[in-house]
């Protein structure tokens, strides 16, 4: 079941680090940056042609299609993180014997699904509206719409799937938001990963370590068996989180992490370049990215500017939403503004149409993750407190 790996997820939480609380700047500059890919990726698939059809290509315009070009390794990077900061946890507080599973499931679940299960309710009201209203022009009357790979299927078993929110990993991602499958993979590492963890790091006697360990594995054979990219998906994520263990023995010293961020940075030019296999990019990166991030001295870079905490603070919000909304704007523009039924090339007009509709999915998740922050925060406090009552009342 191999999935479209050109989406991040940036739902790894608050701004809070993996080590005590601590806030790590750096790390709000890596989702944001993520998640931004993404957008860019995606919404330059939806208006402009591919570089390969460019008339006239000058330095600036190789630029842009570089950058914007990026979005599978966003995916990448996001992985490092959320390893970094949710594994990272898990592994510690499991050496530590502090680990509580009822929180951590608390803590996941309401950051999860207070943003997924609006985000599917949006993504269904924009596209009942425009398949019914603007379904005469190319963004909702083509199907598939490519290269974002949307169609328009929904099948009555992905219902549950969906709601167990295990899309891209067990079942098919609803096919009007295809980035969804990323969401399903970290909702699947955050169920897979106390089990994997435990059965390492976790008390007791040489049976019962070899019985969990080999359950472990049973479950990560079947998983590869049914979907065969979740191994790769598994180790970046792991990386990530032996990043985090690292970071907080201190030994990566600072010109260690700074060539581990020359060597992600090389990783994303060569990625695009095509000059070696995927496999060996998503590598270089994920290794040159883990490397930086273990490093004390650059998780503090980017301390006092404001900007980049607040676009991580709805790095998830506009991952979850950024496809329907862009197409949305896309099928509004076609309508009202004269856009025309095809992709066009990056002049001045595709530019600007460009722009119009990053900054209208940026302001439409940065409204929706204010509109679920709060809730989540109710959502968490509520379970915390049904679940105290519950302990209270067995007791």
């Amino acid at each position: 079941m191999t999935q479209d790996r050109t989406t991040v997820a940036s739902s790894t939480g608050s701004r809070l680090g993996a080590e005590g609380g601590r806030h790590l700047p750096f790390l709000d500059l890596i989702r944001f940056s993520a998640a931004l890919l993404v957008l860019l990726g995606h919404a330059r698939g939806l208006l402009l042609e591919s570089f390969a059809r460019v008339e006239h290509p000058n330095p600036l315009l190789r630029l842009f299609y570089l950058v914007s070009g990026l979005q599978h390794e966003g995916v990448v990077m996001f992985f490092i993180v959320s390893g970094f900061l949710v594994g990272g946890s898990v592994w510690r507080l499991l050496a530590e014997q502090r680990f509580d599973l009822g929180a951590y499931l608390i803590n996941r679940f309401a950051r999860i699904y207070l943003v997924f299960i609006p985000a599917l309710l949006l993504v269904a009201i924009l596209n009942t509206i425009g398949s019914t209203l603007l379904a005469d022009g190319r963004f909702y009357g083509v199907r598939p719409l490519l290269p974002a790979n949307i169609f328009a299927e929904w099948w009555w078993p992905q219902i549950p799937c969906h709601l167990a929110a295990l899309q891209g990993l067990l079942c098919l991602p609803w096919g009007a938001n295809p980035p969804l499958w990323t969401l399903g993979y970290e909702w699947g590492l955050y169920l897979f990963a106390p089990a994997v963890f435990g059965a390492a790091l976790v008390p007791m006697i040489l049976r019962r370590r070899l019985i969990s360990c080999a359950a472990v594995a049973v479950a990560f054979a079947a998983l590869t068996w049914w979907n065969p990219d979740w191994p790769n998906w598994f180790l970046l994520w792991m990386l990530g989180a032996a990043a985090s263990r690292v970071f907080k023995s201190g030994v990566v010293p600072f010109p260690i992490g700074v060539a581990g961020l020359m060597i992600g940075v090389i990783s994303l030019v060569v990625s695009r370049a095509a000059l070696v296999p995927l496999w060996l990019t998503d590598w270089s990166l994920g290794f040159g990215l883990a490397a930086a991030v273990a490093n004390p001295s650059i998780m503090q870079w980017t301390s006092g500017v404001p900007a980049i905490p607040r676009g991580a603070s709805f790095s998830y919000s506009l991952y979850a939403i950024h496809l329907p909304v862009c197409v949305f704007i896309g099928a509004l523009l076609e309508r009202f503004a004269g856009w025309p039924p095809t992709l066009v090339q990056p002049d001045l007009r595709g530019i600007v149409a460009f722009v119009v509709m990053i900054i209208g999915a940026l302001a439409a998740a940065r409204g929706f993750a204010a509109v679920t922050e709060y809730h989540t925060a109710a959502l968490r406090e509520w379970l915390t407190n049904l679940r105290a009552s519950l302990r209270w009342q067995a007791a």
